[in-house]
């Protein structure tokens, strides 16, 4: 399995990654009732059997199950595993001290003392103000919490600003997880995928395979496929939509 450094000096991860919103993910993807605990188990020992040890998960994916299920698995696989998670900017965080205490919930939930990336969920200040937050995440990486900090969702502008930001506290910013996929290439027009180059931010790309229409998963034969796909279609359009 190829490698690939995040950003200029973060750690190295798998080329290739595995998203896990679906995992413990009840009210999107039908957790408990499609699949369930085996499944997820199983397709994270296909992962690792593979090469492939770069898990991305989030506090709000199944409202912390997904960290949950990804601290199981890693507790019982003795390999080396890279893990990234993301923080949420909801309104009722204010302070730095919310930003550590969601570190430390996603840690524990994990079962771990340090996780190899942090991630802003979404360009979200509420009432906190953008310095507040980088800074604090800036202090998770000096006390040796997280090895690298990113964003995700953020334009050109915004991670610039984030960029701006860690690197008065003399850290730098790794990655912008982005969608990006064949279909879905609107940060090379708006001007993302040009900054990261220049800043030495990797794109991490999310739905590379547009949630499975670029994979031949849906198909126009059966009335619920053709459902399924014209309900992703729908929802790729919507997300494609120009943003003013």
């Amino acid at each position: 399995m190829q490698t690939k450094r995040l950003g200029q000096a973060g750690p190295e991860v798998s080329a290739l990654g595995i998203g896990t919103w679906s995992w413990g993910d009840r009210f999107f993807w039908g957790y408990g009732d499609q699949y369930g605990l085996a499944d997820v188990e199983a397709a994270f020992q296909a992962a690792v059997t593979a090469g492939v040890t770069f898990f991305d998960t989030a506090e709000i994916y199944g409202f912390g199950e997904s960290e949950r299920l990804l601290g199981q698995f890693c507790q019982k696989y003795t390999g080396s595993v890279q893990i990234a998670t993301k923080y949420g900017p909801v309104p009722w965080r204010l302070t730095a001290n919310a930003v550590q205490a969601a570190l430390e919930e996603s840690l524990s939930r994990l079962q771990t003392d340090s996780i190899d990336l942090y991630q802003v969920h979404w360009p979200l200040n509420w009432l906190m103000s953008s310095k507040t937050l980088f800074d604090a995440l800036a202090t998770a990486v000096q006390q040796g919490r997280v090895k690298a900090i990113g964003v995700s969702n953020y334009n050109a502008q915004q991670m610039r600003e984030a960029h701006a930001l860690l690197a008065k506290q003399g850290v730098p910013l790794a990655v912008n997880q982005v969608r990006y996929s064949l279909i879905t290439r609107q940060i090379e027009q708006q001007g993302i995928l040009a900054a990261a180059r220049e800043l030495g931010v990797t794109i991490l790309a999310y739905s590379p395979l547009a949630q499975g229409l670029l994979t031949g998963k849906y198909s126009a034969e059966s009335p619920s496929g053709a459902a399924v796909l014209m309900a992703a279609l729908n929802q790729q359009a919507y997300r494609n939509w120009p943003s003013h």
